[in-house]
């Protein structure tokens, strides 16, 4: 067997003790700041932003298809080019606006209006329908 040591001399009950102020003391009054009005609203300029990069993924792909067809290869190239690196920063700024709560709803319809009118990933997903 083990000898009783301090934790077993703990008294069972404990009784509160409350401290009564002295009349001597003045009372010292906290004023607390009033709590804002409302809370701040995130601005969903990121999400519109990135909507708008989308749309331009948009021109600029059905740009690069047009004078592709009208015999304009090099600048159909440049501009297919420039729609892919445009749909990449789009769909990364709709990601980041999604995350942050600036603009999701703005930033759902970019990151997919961004994959969807990417050229290179319309280009893989066209050879793997076609079996190719």
């Amino acid at each position: 067997m083990t000898t009783p040591g301090d934790v077993e001399r703990v008294p069972l009950k404990v009784v509160p003790y409350y401290v009564q102020p002295l009349e001597d003391e003045p009372e010292v009054v906290v004023e607390e700041e009033p709590p804002a009005d409302r809370p701040r609203v995130k601005l969903p300029w990121l999400g519109i932003g990135a909507l708008a990069l989308a749309v331009v993924t948009v021109v600029l792909h059905a740009w690069a298809i047009g004078s592709s067809t009208d015999g304009d290869f090099a600048l159909g190239s440049g501009l297919g080019w420039a729609a892919i690196v445009v749909s990449g920063i789009a769909f990364l700024a709709g990601i980041v606006a999604i995350v942050l709560g600036w603009g999701r709803r703005f930033g759902i319809a970019a990151a997919v209006l961004a994959l969807v009118a990417n050229p290179y990933l319309l280009l893989v997903t066209l050879r793997w329908a076609s079996g190719g």
